[in-house]
């Protein structure tokens, strides 16, 4: 049998006491390890609680900040509006006080001019009246007298040298008073000579006014190789009416008038066209597309819902602008449909014309019914003209229908 250990030694009252110290720090450390971990855990929850919390703040300020500046923005922009629409109405008034200027600077004007005419018109009445109570034997009787005071002064001039000066007025008035009465006989004889020609010349102008009225606004819309053509078929179908049969004349009683509105109404038509032309042009749409193009790629590129939202309202504003600017280029397109109608009207007019005034007796009848026809369909077509006007301008008062009878 082996031999047993010897058992330890007795434990001394120093040792059981340092051993239950060791103990107690053991426990110490311990307990101050698990609270030290937990500490830290709730720390680190804390420090997460308060991280969330810090951004959710962050978050709603940038959020009140974006909508703070959203509403400067719309208060701004509604500012600028304001601002526009004044200097708007200050541009109005300030128009209208130069315009009330114009008017009566010109007024003035006007009564300065009335004024100068009166007073041109009285001098001329006063010359007039005076050559007209000039009178020769009273011319000559003023000279004799002036002649017999001279001799009387020469023969006697220590006593009677006043009368030189009294025999020069008279011989000055003598010369006025002859001078005069020649001027008014040369002018009755100048009146006898040229009132036949003058006579002549006022029916000639009378006759040509329509013509030239015509042909001075034809430089104006010289650019337009229509009004041209309507122009010269214009003054070849007065041409006809004034040298054609008395048939042209029953159908047409004023044919300057009819003529000269059908000339107003081509010209009005071309230019209306032209204005809507030039609202609309081709390059102008061509920027138009390339910019919705590149914003509707951005739209779909953006991801920020506000930019998003803002940019599509930009391009539905684009989408309405080129909309009204289809619609313009539409109404441009009318203008010159009608007009193309009316131009061929006017053909067939003119050519309704020619064939009257070349119809025999038998035949006069027949083409003054065709020619009837003409005029009545002349008459629609300014009916359309008027109401594609009216129609392209809401604004513009209504349009006279153009006599044709």
């Amino acid at each position: 049998m082996a031999p047993q250990p010897p058992p330890p030694p007795p434990e001394l009252p120093l040792q059981k006491h340092l051993r239950r110290m060791m103990e107690a720090l053991a426990e110490g450390q311990k307990r101050h390890a698990q609270w030290k971990e937990m500490w830290e855990r709730q720390h680190a929850e804390e420090m997460e609680k308060w991280a969330q919390r810090h951004a959710e703040g962050v978050e709603k300020g940038v959020e009140r900040w974006a909508q703070g500046v959203e509403k400067w923005a719309e208060r701004h922009a509604q500012g600028v509006e304001k601002w526009a629409q004044g200097v708007e109405k200050w541009a109005d008034q300030v128009g209208s006080w130069g315009e009330h200027l114009e008017k009566k600077e010109r007024r003035k004007w006007e009564r300065r001019m009335a004024r100068e005419r009166l007073r041109e018109e009285q001098r001329a009445r006063r010359r007039q009246r005076e050559l007209e109570e000039a009178n020769p034997l009273m011319g000559w009787v003023f000279a004799l007298v002036g002649l017999v005071m001279a001799g009387m002064a020469v023969l006697n001039v220590h006593e009677l040298w006043w009368l030189i000066f009294v025999a020069l007025g008279m011989g000055a008035a003598s010369a006025g008073i002859l001078g005069r009465a020649r001027q008014h006989r040369q002018l009755q004889e100048g009146q006898r000579q040229g009132l036949g020609s003058e006579e002549e010349t006022r029916e000639a102008a009378r006759d040509a006014a329509p013509e030239a009225r015509g042909r001075a606004e034809a430089p104006r819309q010289a650019e337009d190789p229509r009004t041209a053509r309507v122009d010269g078929l214009c003054d070849k179908l007065l041409a006809e009416f004034r040298a054609g049969p008395g048939v042209l004349r029953e159908v047409v009683h004023q044919p300057e008038q009819t003529v000269e509105g059908l000339r107003k109404s081509c010209h009005e038509l071309a230019r209306r066209e032209r204005e809507l032309r030039a609202l609309s042009p081709p390059e102008e749409e061509r920027r138009l597309e390339e910019e919705r193009a590149r914003l509707a790629a951005r739209v779909e590129s953006e991801h920020d819902g506000v930019v998003k939202e803002r940019l599509e309202g930009a391009l539905r504003l684009l989408d309405e602008q080129r909309k009204q600017r289809a619609e313009l280029a539409t109404a441009a397109s009318r203008l010159e449909a009608e007009h193309m109608r009316l131009y061929y009207t006017l053909e067939n007019l003119y050519t309704q014309v020619l064939r009257v005034r070349s119809a025999d007796a038998a035949g006069a009848d027949v083409a003054g019914a065709g020619l009837r026809r003409s005029v009545e369909q002349l008459g629609q077509e300014m009916d359309a003209v008027a109401e594609a006007l009216e129609e392209v301008h809401r604004d513009a008062p209504p349009r006279e229908r153009v006599p044709t009878r």
